[in-house]
């Protein structure tokens, strides 16, 4: 009995010794001027120099004796790779190495409100509350020109149903970082609920933007980090040439992880969603993201992290929905801390009624909903002036919102009928 005791210790500690995470490096980046860089300019010159840190980094895998795939994440100058705890302790120690991050597995975090699904839009009262609340119905009559044409507008979720009669005949680019499925579809609902919102053809908001999607939430609602950067890198040039401008100019992201109260976080802590988040900015894409479930502070992240838009919820008389997280977010920047107000606005997020897989359709609640109103309302916003930049968007968007300015509804509540006023008038300074 003591030796297969032993044996047995022995056999645990050789299953410990030799057992492999995954973990996402970053490498250490030099400050580049890229003002005046247009989009492919900009991930040409993120590819190349990443490349060589890529090799270095197999160079350095192998040379321990085990080697392991590593998958190049340009879009955060990182990479993704499997390691011993130990080879990523030592790694972590090496001068080209910024940073390493253990691989986590988020997921979708509903608020406690049931989910009613009908099979038509009848049958849940053809109440799309949210649209009228934002003066989508006002946009329509005044500027019926307004519809989203020419605007690609990116979803990273679940999935998408896209022969759903309110997506049919769009066109939609879809990506499945999941199972590698090559036709759309949607084996969770959240992703078309999302979609829905943002171009159906009755409950949505910019009824014929070109929808770029990538499915990076399993159908329990679960997705690690290191595949959520590989979607946003896949969404920065969807085609895989830099020379095309694919990319969508604003993206929906109604996800992310939650936050422990009263905590001043490090914003290195999150440097792998703040890398990608900026070279978005950069690239010229608009980061829209859900601010959170949690009905407390903080904001969640991405969200709740100072660059991003970050969503509330909103109920139908214009209260903030019990379920939103609240701010304000408290970084560690450096040496100093900031406090962000957060969420930056609010819109529309409680018994929203959108499309839903099978085609059908449902009532959700979070603020995952609330977030494709902004986006889809930045969607008209861009078609109605193309020159908009991201700080042009966030200017018109506080500006024109339905001012609250406190850590529950933000700057205020969404007004998009006033924000494509404003837009079509606006000339960047």
């Amino acid at each position: 009995m003591k030796i297969f005791v032993q044996l047995c210790f022995i056999a645990l500690s050789l299953v410990r010794f030799t057992f492999a995470k995954d973990y996402i490096v970053l490498f250490k980046q030099n400050e580049i001027a890229i003002n005046s860089m247009e989009h492919g300019a900009f991930q040409s010159m993120l590819q190349t120099a990443n490349q060589k840190s890529v090799e270095q980094l197999k160079n350095w895998v192998g040379g321990k004796g085990a080697i392991r795939e590593v998958n190049d994440l340009w879009l955060v100058r990182g990479a993704a790779v499997k390691l011993e705890e130990e080879a990523a302790k030592k790694l972590a120690h090496e001068a080209w190495v910024n940073g390493i991050y253990e691989d986590k597995v988020r997921r979708l975090i509903h608020p406690s409100i049931s989910l009613t699904v009908a099979n038509s839009l009848k049958e849940l009262g053809d109440d799309t509350w949210g649209l009228e609340k934002i003066g989508v119905n006002k946009i329509r009559d005044e500027f019926p020109e307004l519809d989203g044409r020419g605007i690609r507008v990116g979803i990273i979720d679940t999935g998408i149903q896209g022969h759903h009669q309110e997506l049919m005949n769009k066109p939609i680019v879809f990506k499945d970082f999941i199972n590698g499925i090559a036709n759309s579809y949607d084996d969770n609902g959240h992703g078309t609920h999302v979609a829905g919102t943002i171009a159906g053809n009755k409950v949505g908001i910019a009824n014929e933007v070109t929808i770029i999607f990538a499915k990076a939430f399993a159908a329990a609602g679960s997705g690690s980090d290191s595949g959520l950067i590989r979607s946003m890198q896949w969404i920065f040039d969807p085609d895989r040439d830099p020379s095309t401008n694919d990319f969508p100019q604003v993206v929906s992201n109604s996800w992310g992880g939650e936050l422990e109260l009263d905590r001043i976080y490090d914003v290195e802590d999150f440097a792998p969603f703040l890398r990608a988040i900026q070279t978005w900015i950069h690239g010229g894409i608009i980061p829209v993201f859900a601010a959170g479930n949690s009905g407390s502070s903080p904001n969640g992240f991405p969200g709740g992290l100072p660059e991003p838009l970050a969503v509330g919820a909103i109920t139908s008389v214009g209260e903030v929905a019990s379920f939103s997280s609240r701010g304000p977010n408290l970084w560690k920047v450096g040496e100093s801390v900031l406090t962000i107000l957060k969420p930056d606005i609010s819109a529309p997020g409680e018994k929203i009624v959108s499309a839903y897989p099978g085609n059908k359709y449902a009532t959700m609640a979070g603020t995952s909903m609330a977030t494709p109103h902004v986006a889809g309302s930045i969607a008209l916003g861009l078609q109605a002036n193309p020159k908009l930049k991201f700080a042009d968007i966030k200017k018109l968007l506080l500006k024109s919102s339905e001012k609250k300015i406190d850590s529950n509804y933000g700057y205020g509540i969404l007004n998009a009928y006033e924000f494509v006023k404003l837009a079509k008038t606006y000339r960047s300074e």
